[in-house]
């Protein structure tokens, strides 16, 4: 096992606000972008892990920063549609000046003959040594470029002059310019906003997760604490910071950060000396990060990890009756644990439905058990059923737990069979 792992399982079997933070699914705990229309997204996770101040629990801060977002929101909506309405005549003007009639020309004999058009394009693809010229003629019979044009070096020389400012320049001159500049700063402002909105959501969809398990300062702690381990280490991609205290605009932005989760508090605003609102994006160390991806996250990495703690040899993806894998199998004294790991995402996730998805999850475990434990291996052996998940509610655990207690039925299984999470694991480590 690699230094930064045994640091990392260290952290995560002593320290509790480090077991709520990474026993969360891969959605809730980092970046996640989707793509895609909603019936069939494409969604990943990305390796950004977000810093921030702006905490729930904190209510006037928080629907500040709130509103500001929403602001910020109409804003761009409102600047994307003038800037549309700007660009749109300077565009369309220098577009019908310079190509419009060659291309409607082009585009009527495409139509009249489209098989003669496609075979004059394959025949100049084909002719290596009179490409150039076919290609010239091509270009001055429809008027894409001069009849004083006769190679493809005087055309380059000739874009060059073009992009060459002046003042009788069509294509480059101070409106232009000035065009241009303006499209950069709103392109600036584009990439402010929706990093800004990317912090923003997945913070909050962390700290909604965490709320009931987790505090902002332990947190801190926690952050402060990976990044000495190297755990986590600053990310390449823009922080956001901005002065909630100020009015609007006051002080805000994107920069460049290489600090210690610690020392963010030390972040003031340079006009009123309170401490800023931070969106600070980190990134796990590779080998951390790769675990985290898998499907069942974290969860069974960190119990094969304290079986080997403890000195217990287990097996984990075994198959049976080639339909049937289960994710972890090890033995201790007289008897064999059959373990299935799950992963839930938590975040806008009723108590109800969490329970029910345990539900379904530890029937088929059951029913797992019951056509393999015939199996030579399991013979003069006690099999234990574990069902080991990420929720850390014992709520939802112990509701789980007395439903399958209360079934009247002659299935062993559903009494010895347990619903738990790494928390409760009881082997010492």
């Amino acid at each position: 096992m690699s230094i930064i792992k045994n640091k990392f399982y260290h952290l995560f079997w002593n320290n509790p606000s480090c077991q709520n933070l990474f026993l969360l699914s891969k959605e809730e705990l980092l970046e996640t972008k989707t793509f895609g229309e909603d019936k069939s997204p494409f969604t990943f996770s990305t390796n950004r892990i977000i810093v921030s101040n702006a905490q729930d629990n904190q209510n006037e801060f928080f629907d500040t920063i709130k509103t500001r977002s929403e602001i910020y929101n109409v804003e761009i909506d409102s600047l994307l549609n003038e800037k549309i309405e700007y660009f749109k005549p300077l565009i369309e003007q220098f577009f019908d000046s310079k190509f419009k009639k060659s291309i409607e020309r082009l585009m009527l004999d495409i139509e009249k003959k489209p098989l003669k058009f496609l075979s004059f394009i394959l025949k100049v693809a084909a002719d290596e040594e009179n490409r150039e010229v076919k290609t010239i003629e091509f270009l001055q019979k429809y008027g894409f470029i001069g009849k004083n044009l006769n190679s493809f070096k005087e055309i380059e020389t000739s874009i060059g002059n073009s992009l060459i400012p002046s003042k009788n320049n069509e294509l480059i001159n101070e409106n232009t310019i000035n065009t241009f500049f303006e499209g950069v700063k709103f392109v600036k402002e584009l990439y402010v906003n929706h990093s800004y909105k990317n912090l923003y959501n997945t913070n909050q969809i962390l700290i909604n997760t965490l709320n009931s398990e987790d505090n902002f300062q332990s947190r801190i702690k926690l952050f402060g604490e990976l990044y000495d381990s190297k755990i986590i280490a600053p990310s390449k991609d823009d922080a956001f910071i901005e002065c909630s205290h100020c009015d609007p605009l006051t002080y805000r932005g994107v920069f460049q950060l290489r600090l210690n989760p610690k020392k963010l508090k030390d972040l003031k605003c340079p006009v009123c000396s309170n401490e800023l609102t931070y969106f600070v994006p980190y990134k796990l160390h590779e080998d951390i990060y790769k675990i985290v991806k898998k499907h069942d996250g974290l969860i069974l990495d960190a119990l094969q990890n304290k079986l080997y703690l403890n000195g217990i040899k287990y097996e984990i993806n075994k198959k049976f009756l080639n339909d049937i894998e289960v994710d972890c199998i090890f033995r201790d004294g007289n008897r064999i644990f059959i373990v299935e790991t799950k992963m839930y995402k938590q975040n806008n996730t009723t108590e109800k439905k969490l329970i029910s998805k345990i539900k379904e999850h530890f029937s088929k475990l059951i029913k797992d058990v019951e056509r393999i434990e015939k199996n030579e291996e399991f013979l003069g052996l006690e099999i234990v059923p574990f069902l080991i998940t990420n929720i850390n509610n014992q709520n939802i655990l112990r509701a789980s737990q007395q439903y399958f207690n209360s079934i009247i039925t002659e299935n062993k299984y559903y009494d010895n069979g347990n619903i738990i999470n790494l928390n409760l694991l009881k082997i010492k480590s």
